[in-house]
């Protein structure tokens, strides 16, 4: 069987990245898939959480994706976050949740709490849509002691069993989601015992099983290929952290007593999201691409480290057989 390379086009030009893989190998329906897409929306840092979402909802409203998830660190159960996850559940569609590590712990609350409200079943999941299959990971189980590194970010033997199980089961082509990444230092601590299991997980034919692994945690935008399966960084519809050291008031008094966090990023005018395309017969894989700017002063005028690393974009990327 030809196996031929996906193409990888971002809107900063186009790049070729070789990442061989065969949705021929799938017995798939012909109809596209298409999905709404947010990560770290982080409504209990940002003052405008609930418009940012609002605007994603209207949109998704109007093009009818064949459901929306958002990526973690969403939001927190807060009396005063009601009319943030009304807002979410006003999307008359199939919608998906993944745990962040900022959606417990922060103010006390308990990741039952959070699961909830947000009206999630299981902390781990997966489901089966149009011939594709869907894993939904938790990247917050508790590391092994000791650990020094702040917010937990693992993935416990019990949900380890439970993946390889649940590849090993399915037959169709699959995307996995998480909030922490698969491929980056700062992601899950033991991401290379996760990644042995997806690359093990096989078709007949000897393709990889897992077509895509989309993340969200680190507020940028980028684009990693290991072992022919291709890691993609959806950005933060909100913000990039900057911390104590680079933190600036760009809002009222009384809006950053309200969200006390808030000078310590560099938020984004404009809400970040996509909506990612999954096309069995032009066998093809699109991620739409959006950018905006900084709300002034943006990371170079802070003279931060690498600033001009720190895009508020998500490149559009299209990833073809």
């Amino acid at each position: 069987m030809k196996r031929r390379d996906f193409i990888i086009k971002a809107l900063k030009g186009s790049v070729l990245v070789s990442v061989p893989l065969s949705l021929s190998s799938f017995d798939l329906k012909k109809n596209k898939l298409k999905i709404g897409i947010v990560a770290d929306v982080h409504q209990d840092i940002i003052h405008d959480g609930v418009s940012r979402l609002s605007l994603f909802i209207s949109v998704m409203k109007k093009r009818k994706p064949d459901f929306i998830i958002q990526l973690g660190d969403f939001s927190l159960p807060r009396e005063q976050n009601q009319p943030f996850i009304d807002k979410w559940n006003s999307f008359n569609g199939p919608k998906y949740h993944v745990l962040g590590n900022h959606d417990m712990g922060d103010y006390g609350y308990k990741k039952e709490e959070t699961m909830k409200w947000w009206k999630m079943q299981k902390r781990y999941y997966s489901f089966d849509l149009n011939g594709f299959h869907f894993i939904v990971l938790d990247g917050n189980d508790e590391n092994p002691k000791p650990w020094n590194g702040g917010y937990h970010r693992y993935i416990g033997a019990k949900q380890k069993l439970w993946l390889k199980n649940d590849l090993k089961k399915t037959l169709k082509p699959t995307i996995l989601f998480s909030h922490q990444s698969l491929e980056s230092k700062g992601g899950i601590t033991n991401r290379k015992e996760i990644r042995n299991i997806i690359e093990n997980s096989i078709t007949k034919s000897g393709h990889p099983k897992v077509v895509a692994c989309l993340s969200g945690h680190h507020h940028t935008d980028y684009l990693k290929s290991i072992n022919k399966i291709p890691y993609i960084q959806i950005n933060s519809m909100s913000y990039k952290w900057v911390g104590d050291k680079y933190k600036y008031s760009r809002f009222s008094k009384q809006i950053e007593e309200a969200f006390p966090n808030l000078n310590k990023t560099c938020p984004y005018k404009e809400p970040l999201y996509t909506v990612l395309t999954l096309d069995p017969e032009q066998e093809m894989l699109h991620l739409e691409g959006k950018k905006t700017s900084f709300i002034p002063p943006n990371p170079i005028d802070l003279k931060i480290p690498n600033a001009e690393k720190m895009s508020p974009i998500i490149s559009e990327r299209t990833l073809k057989i």
